[in-house]
């Protein structure tokens, strides 16, 4: 029998002799779930007392419960968690034997989590690292490694991977943190090991937090040398810039054998449209400016989805989106760290030329501003290495060509004529002086 275990953590409600038979069970199910709820999964179920007075649940076959789970799965955990209380509930249905450790729950990311490649948003810098990435998982089996600092989509595209390695290969894929293939291979490690070798994929999110597991990191190298299959794991880039350069060599060099891509941090342009976006599932009002105020100040995509969800609850309840002094309030509780972003740029600009940052961000054509507002544009490409797209937006939503044609003007200018040389050596130097640290 193949069978998958769950814990519950719930406070018990009542006791059960669980030797009850399965119509009994099934009636308290009925009465326990809400009656406009579909429970035609219901009966093709049987029950029986498991080991250690775990409740196995009988299926007729695996495609049932595929769809069971989507169905079904849920509701009845719940009535066996309110109805029964805290206990191991074991799926088995007719099928090949399975001798190897049963794998962990659950094997796929939470719906809510649930990630595609068409969703994530990516700039330029990301665009190749993706492309190869999507291009390996149709090719043949091997080790994938996907490396960048926090915040920059990891785990994203490791969840999207597994739905495509899913439809590839059919319930035969695993997705694991990297505590919980910890904790598998410490119940019984030969038989995690011979349940790991049975997938055609296996997928580690995190894999820098076995850093300080010898063992562990020998016993990963070892399985990745066995295996005929797809091993991707993600690494979190550390303060230094670096990634997995403290793993043992042995699993750092088989990590790294076949394709290793770095991800880089978004920039301002990929933080707006993923603000957009999220303010638009959510149904928040679009609002250009709130978006570009938090891609602005919030560096990395995760925090800026918390301060949503915050200031999704502010609307809900006052009926209008927060001020930017909320905002940075939201920000600051929040602990967000702050991007390099082009506040400093703006006012070092505006004060040698005499004019103010809301000028020079205004999408008008006063001539009194161009110069000044190509000066910044180039600083901002120079210093913070932001893509044109984003240069324009914040600029008052200018074309990328616009942004391009002012860079190199100044390029040419900083070459060709000794006072803007010294005037942008200046300006640079105390750009540089006036950024924050960046979070790391």
């Amino acid at each position: 029998m193949e069978r998958r275990t769950d814990t519950f953590n719930a406070a018990p409600r009542g006791k059960l002799d669980l030797s009850s038979d399965s119509e009994r069970l099934k009636n308290m199910f009925r009465s326990n779930l809400s009656k406009e709820a579909d429970l035609s999964w219901l009966s093709p179920l049987s029950f029986s007392q498991g080991t250690a007075g775990s409740l196995a649940v009988h299926l007729p076959h695996e495609l049932f419960f595929r769809w069971f789970s989507d169905t079904g799965r849920a509701l009845l955990e719940k009535a066996v968690r309110e109805t029964l209380g805290p206990l191991k509930i074991s799926y088995e249905w007719p099928g090949r034997p399975m001798s190897a450790f049963p794998l962990p729950s659950p094997l796929h990311p939470s719906p809510s989590a649930a990630s595609s490649f068409d969703d994530f948003i990516s700039g330029g810098k990301n665009r190749e690292a993706l492309h190869l990435f999507r291009r390996s998982l149709h090719a043949q089996p091997g080790p994938l490694f996907l490396h960048g600092p926090s915040g920059t989509g990891k785990t994203h595209l490791l969840q999207a991977a597994y739905d495509c390695l899913e439809a590839r290969f059919p319930g035969k894929n695993i997705f694991l943190s990297c505590r919980e293939l910890i904790s598998f291979f410490r119940r019984s490690p030969e038989q995690a090991r011979n349940a790991l070798l049975s997938c055609s994929s296996v997928i580690v999110d995190d894999i820098q937090e076995l850093e300080n597991d010898a063992c562990m990191q020998k016993e990963l190298a070892s399985l990745i040398d066995s295996m005929d299959a797809f091993f991707i794991a993600s690494c979190q880039t550390d303060g230094n810039g670096e990634h997995g350069q403290k793993l043992l060599p042995l699993l750092y060099d088989r990590l790294c054998s076949r394709l290793s891509l770095g991800l880089e941090e978004p920039d301002l342009d990929v933080r707006l449209r993923f603000t957009q976006a999220w303010m638009e599932k959510m149904g928040l009002p679009d609002s250009r400016a709130t978006a570009l105020f938090l891609a602005r100040h919030c560096l990395r995509l995760r925090h800026i989805r918390g301060v949503l969800e915050q200031v999704l609850l502010r609307y809900e309840q006052n009926d209008v989106l927060p001020s930017e002094a909320e905002l940075s309030a939201l920000l600051s509780r929040a602990g967000a760290p702050q991007p390099v972003d082009c506040d400093s740029i703006l006012s070092a600009v505006a004060s040698r030329y005499g004019c103010t940052t809301s000028e020079l961000c205004e999408n008008t054509k006063d001539s009194r501003l161009t110069l000044p507002r190509q000066t910044a544009m180039y600083l901002c490409r120079e210093l913070l290495g932001e893509s044109y797209p984003s240069i324009g937006h914040l600029f008052g939503g200018k074309d990328h060509s616009t942004v391009m044609y002012a860079v190199r003007k100044i390029e040419k200018l900083k070459v060709t004529n000794k006072d803007m040389n010294i005037q942008l050596t200046e300006l640079t130097k105390l750009c540089r002086n006036a950024l924050p640290r960046r979070d790391t």
